[in-house]
């Protein structure tokens, strides 16, 4: 737009955060006080305002630490604004590495905003004077309340120390073409106000320490990060380790199960306890450790048993050649069941 007023200021970065993507970056805009160039912005023009930032760029002014001499180079656009209470943030999707690399650097950090009023009033006699200010102003009595603006753009700027929402130009525009400036010095004069009150002093130190103490906190977060990523990937390793034990103990009970099978087959066969073999074996393998220890030495009694109960007389000769026909025959089952015989697993 060609008319308005346009009022330049600083503003300070509020927070980075960096994904597997985005780079962000978040800044305190501004707020509804009355800043030290004697003019405030109402809670609705900035309610108002703040969502027109969404899409736009974030530049870099003409030289500034680029090779882009003749015009400004796009670093980012907006892509979240946001107003808690009182204050907007706005955040930034950084889309230049080395802009990204300077910023988390700490080379750069303050942005210059340009907004443009479009109806100021006089917070005494509330007329409008978006035009020229009116004696309450020039005076010092009063001060100019923006009831609509907009903002016109972002850009980083050179000077490594900056204020919080620190007012660099105010332009007055009588009609369309023509700008009225009126250029601040943060070391001198600043603009209607003059030097610094002692209480404003202390408000810019006291924000300052802020601004410093909420970077150190950004800074302690990113260690804290780091240092969770560190005993995550010690964790996965453990992880593996655990599970890879799992499997060993996993195989080494089959393979104790799978003998304890066989043991109580082969004692309830001796004790003719079995009369179908593979199905013997199926159910069997159902059962626990524990129930099976106890067929095998329940067969082993009840063979101990019929033997005694045997009548007394001339005993046929058991030959070692019957002894090799019956583990033989057990053998021969074992294979057909479980596909190893114990001669060969020995």
């Amino acid at each position: 737009m060609s008319e308005g007023i346009e009022l330049r200021f600083w503003a300070a970065v509020h927070s980075i955060e960096s994904g597997d993507e985005d780079m962000l970056a978040t800044f305190y805009l501004m707020n509804t006080s009355l800043n030290r160039n004697n003019w405030r912005v109402t809670d609705k023009a900035l309610e108002d305002a703040y969502p027109g930032l969404l899409g736009k760029p974030l530049g870099c002014i003409p030289g500034y630490r680029v090779n882009h001499v003749h015009e400004p180079l796009e670093v980012g656009k907006w892509v979240r604004v946001e107003k808690p209470d009182g204050y907007a943030l706005a955040t930034a999707e950084i889309t230049d590495e080395t802009a990204w690399e300077k910023l988390t650097g700490g080379e750069w950090g303050p942005v210059s905003v340009v907004i443009r009023a479009f109806r100021v009033t006089c917070s005494v006699c509330g007329e409008d004077i978006t035009g020229a200010p009116d004696e309450h102003i020039t005076s010092g009595e009063g001060h100019e309340v923006i009831e609509s603006f907009t903002f016109e753009r972002v850009d980083f700027v050179a000077d490594p120390a900056y204020p919080q929402a620190g007012i660099l130009t105010v332009g007055h525009m009588a009609g369309p073409g023509v700008l009225y400036t009126s250029q601040s010095n943060m070391d001198g004069a600043q603009g209607p106000q003059g030097n610094l009150k002692p209480d404003e002093k202390e408000e810019k130190n006291g924000m300052e320490a802020q601004i410093e103490e909420l970077r150190q906190q950004l800074t302690d977060k990113q260690k804290e990060i780091d240092t969770l990523k560190a005993e995550n990937e010690n964790l996965n390793g453990v992880q593996t380790e655990k599970d890879e034990l799992k499997e060993r103990v996993e195989a080494l009970e089959a393979e104790r199960h799978q003998e304890r099978v066989d043991t109580a087959l082969e004692a309830r066969f001796k004790a003719g306890l079995v009369a179908d073999g593979d199905k013997e074996a199926e159910r069997l393998k159902e059962l626990d450790d524990k129930t099976l220890v106890l067929l095998a030495e329940d067969a082993g009694k009840v063979a101990e048993r019929i033997e005694k109960a045997q009548p007394a007389g001339p005993k046929a000769k058991y030959t070692k050649d019957d002894k090799s026909s019956f583990e033989a025959a057990v053998e021969d089952t074992r294979e057909r069941l479980f596909g190893h015989r114990r001669e060969a697993a020995n």
